[in-house]
């Protein structure tokens, strides 16, 4: 209920914008752009966090909603009290200050309000308050990279998302695409009405908050593909295309809103904009169903602005650091995209915040992405350019930028959470980074993910079933020990003794305590494993000292002497005279030193189980090699398969290109080439019992690329458009008044920018500039019309030779439109295009091809 401020407190909003409280909980800077922001606008939306006494029963219960460590669910009912008694709390004491709350957290200590500067003063001068952040907004963060990363090798080992839900926070989803149907498991939204008339709720109710069927479908105007386009990134699956974790499940939460304001949405309302605090209840959403499904990650593709540090991060956006906290600890990964900004040194809130998983993106060819922003704290890297993915409509596009990498990592999260041992996020994160493939970045190197890697790093060894036998004599008694556990002894050294053990580890040990009379404690054994021999020779361990748990598998050796070897089976003065002995063994005494004052001797010695026989043929599996290009850093590596599973590589015929090398040991050809050409030669695997294959490979090296030439797009169309450049959508707009402006990159060769025109009253007419490194293109004549839609028309390749040529209606400034298009200024010459000197074209498609050497 919104409350008049009396006058005491307008004086106290007077007085706040000349001296700051003594206990404030905001920096200076934190607190004259709060100020700032509420001179300008008279009212703010902020997110509160409270002070609470929530940590002092963490280590009483584990959730708020399960059971406390000694079975009750006393400490969870605590936690969750705590936080609603300090949000009653907070809001008695802003009864008087004009405060209007917005939303209260039930999981998360927080609470959302609009202020004025009389309220403000208060929340500064709080006991209650631990932060206060604006209720920002943040914006989307915008053929197979399943392949670059290694899924089908996952797959193989059972990573594939079965039995796992992860959760998309985004612009919807539509969740009866055919990429993926039957996966959407729960929704919810979380959208803001505004009543200044700022922003709109796009939750199908048209309330602020919604849970059930339905709650996230995907919205409906212009950028609202993006959280199904990430959603099949993510987990998507059909007969020809998938996702990462293909058999994963997802919780949909539409975090959007519908923002109405010109000078937001850059001219053209409505756009897309997500509110801190919808985003954090969409956090909290998942967090609420951690027990209902099996949640090993959440996605956001979304940010703003730059942080150096998790520090920095944490301090400007203490929500986003709580709540992402909160699921940390719960075992979920929050995976959030770096952001688009070019940053070399700063990552975009909140994935900069403490325990995120910051993703920025990679090339096709394993570069990192111009548009990525990366920093000593960025976590990993994925894939993010020319992403094809799901998008509404039962459709399919291509769209990059890290809101598409940071997809890959969840879905990395939920493929490798699904195999049989059931690793938890700590350990999936763990693989992720060790096994990742190293991209370089002037002076910082980041990890792309490598998933089918993290799958094997994370396989459990092998169950192992072999027998041991131990055949040994000790002069004069021993005591026997396997693994710690007593096999048995003997006092009689002239009859040997025969033990058989079950071995079901990859380490063992074999530990003997000798015992003799008058000094000569002496040991020969012979050991039998899955038809290998051992015997006792100078690899075994010896010591004269007791220390406890000398007999363990895990006691440290390595400052044990190696064992004394006297000599063979048949030497002085035992002779051949051990019962049961091989007269032809290979077997030596074995004592501490060549002296008698040891009657007491302790011996170890380690035993690795046979590794099985391998069962298929030594088969290399790669067959074919992306192309390269001069003086561009390239890598590949050469996988096989069968045989012992470990393999050295070698190239036994034929020549690399000039620059590159082959691991000997991880099959990575790798190097930066130096001459352009088609190159064959054969390379061969061979395993460490000697298996090997061999298979002839091709490498082309393209000659060096042509340096990259930065254009800008800037168009109009009445009444609106669609807007592609070599295939990839740029964006829409709805009101031919304000021009749309696109930054690309042209390349080498064909660049093609294409617009489907649309109107109402016939006019579909186009007018347009493309600035260049080059000079200016303006529209006009050259560029290609057609009235009749035809598949892939906005494609690079698409032969439009059959096109007509638009026609020119009259340069900018020509009526009916005038000079009415804002950013079109100083138009270049630019004319006004269509199909004809007609008006029955409410539909028309343009085409222009610009040439790069």
């Amino acid at each position: 209920m919104l409350i008049a401020a009396n006058s005491a407190v307008v004086s106290a909003a007077i007085e706040l914008t000349e001296v700051a409280p003594q206990n404030t909980v905001l920096s200076s800077k934190q607190r004259q752009l709060l100020v700032e922001q509420l001179q300008k606008n008279n009212s703010l939306r902020v997110i509160v966090e409270l002070k609470t006494n929530i940590n002092s029963l963490a280590s009483v219960a584990q959730s708020d909603d399960g059971a406390a460590a000694d079975g009750s669910a006393t400490a969870s009912q605590s936690t969750l009290q705590a936080i609603a008694n300090a949000q009653a709390n907070l809001h008695s004491s802003l009864q008087q200050s004009g405060a209007v709350l917005k939303h209260n957290f039930t999981h998360l200590p927080m609470v959302v309000y609009e202020i004025d500067l009389g309220a403000l003063s208060v929340l500064e001068k709080s006991s209650l308050v631990k932060s206060i952040q604006v209720d920002e907004i943040r914006q989307p963060s915008l053929l197979q990279s399943t392949d670059i990363i290694g899924t089908e090798e996952a797959y193989a080992i059972g990573a594939t998302g079965a039995g796992q839900t992860l959760a998309v926070l985004d612009s919807g989803v539509e969740s009866d695409h055919p990429f993926l149907a039957g996966k959407v498991v729960s929704e919810a939204c979380f959208s803001t009405n505004r009543s200044s008339g700022f922003s709109a709720s796009v939750c199908p109710s048209g309330s602020n908050d919604e849970i059930g069927e339905g709650a996230a479908k995907a919205c409906d105007f212009s950028g609202c593909y993006h959280g199904t386009h990430v959603a099949g990134i993510a987990a998507g699956q059909n007969e020809n295309l998938h996702g990462v974790a293909k058999d994963a499940d997802i919780i949909a939460i539409q975090v959007f809103s519908k923002i109405l304001d010109s000078n937001y949405c850059s001219g053209s309302p409505p756009c897309l904009g997500a509110y801190d605090s919808d985003v954090i209840q969409g956090l909290e959403r998942v967090y609420a169903l951690r027990n209902t499904y099996s949640i090993p990650s959440v996605n956001l593709s979304l940010g703003s602005g730059g942080y150096l540090s998790h520090e920095a991060c944490d301090s400007a956006n203490s929500s986003y650091a709580s709540a992402v906290s909160k699921l940390n600890d719960a075992g979920i990964a929050v995976v959030i995209a770096s952001g688009n900004n070019g940053y070399s040194n700063k990552i975009s809130a909140p994935g900069c915040v403490s325990h995120a998983i910051s993703v920025g993106a990679t090339t096709d060819n394993d570069g990192v992405a111009w548009f990525t922003n990366k920093a000593d704290f960025l976590t990993l890297l994925a894939p993010g350019t020319s992403i094809q993915s799901s998008v509404p409509g039962g459709t399919y596009s291509s769209a990059q930028g890290t809101s598409m990498a940071a997809p890959h990592v969840a879905g990395a999260f939920a493929a490798l959470a699904s195999l049989e041992n059931t690793p938890d996020k700590t350990q999936i994160l763990s693989a992720l980074l060790n096994t990742a493939k190293a991209i370089d970045s002037g002076s910082l190197t980041f990890g792309r993910i490598a998933l089918g890697a993290a799958a094997e790093n994370l396989m459990p060894e092998p169950e192992i079933d072999q027998q041991l036998s131990i055949r040994i004599s000790v002069d004069n008694a021993e005591e026997m020990y396997f693994n710690g556990v007593l096999l048995g002894g003997s006092d009689n050294w002239k009859s040997s003794k025969l033990y058989n053990v079950n071995v079901t580890q990859k380490n063992n040990v074999l530990a003997v305590k000798a015992m003799d009379v008058d000094g000569l404690a002496a040991l020969i054994a012979e050991l039998e494993l899955e038809g290998q021999a051992f015997y006792s020779d100078e690899n075994w361990k010896v010591s004269t000292e007791f220390v406890d748990g000398w007999q363990q598998t895990e006691f440290d050796d390595s400052q044990w002497q190696a064992a004394s070897t006297y000599g063979y089976y048949g030497v002085w003065p035992w002779y051949k005279n051990v019962k049961w002995w091989p007269s032809t063994s290979q077997a030596q005494w074995l004592w501490s030193d060549e002296r008698y004052d040891d009657n007491t001797v302790y011996f170890r010695y380690h035993i690795k189980a046979a590794d099985a026989p391998a069962s298929e043929p030594v088969v290399i599996n790669t067959a074919n090699l992306a192309q390269g290009q001069v003086n561009e850093a390239y890598s590949a590596t050469l996988f096989a398969s069968g045989g012992s599973g470990s393999f050295t590589w070698t190239v036994v015929s034929g020549n690399l290109p000039s620059g590159l090398e082959l691991n000997a040991q991880s099959g990575q050809l790798a190097g930066t080439p130096s001459t352009a050409g088609e190159f064959s030669f054969t390379v061969e695997a061979k395993d460490s019992a000697g298996a090997h294959a061999q298979q002839v490979l091709t490498l082309s090296i393209e000659p060096a690329a042509v340096t990259s030439e930065i254009a800008t797009i800037t168009i109009s169309v009445d009444n609106f458009e669609d807007t592609y450049f070599n295939g990839v959508f740029l964006g829409s707009s709805t009101n031919w008044q304000y021009a749309k402006s696109y930054t690309v990159e042209l390349v080498s060769g064909r660049n093609v920018l294409a617009v489907k025109a649309q109107d109402v009253d016939g006019v579909a007419a186009l007018i347009a500039k493309i600035e260049t490194e080059q000079g200016i293109i303006v529209s006009d004549s050259d560029w290609k019309i057609s009235t009749q839609t035809s598949e892939g028309w906005n494609s690079q390749d698409f032969d439009d030779s059959t096109w007509g040529n638009a026609t020119a209606y009259g340069a900018y400034g020509a009526q009916p439109w005038r000079w009415r298009v804002n950013r079109l200024n100083g138009a270049n010459g630019a004319n006004w295009i269509w199909s004809g000197d007609n008006d029955l074209d409410n539909l028309v498609y343009f085409r222009l091809v610009i040439e790069r050497p």
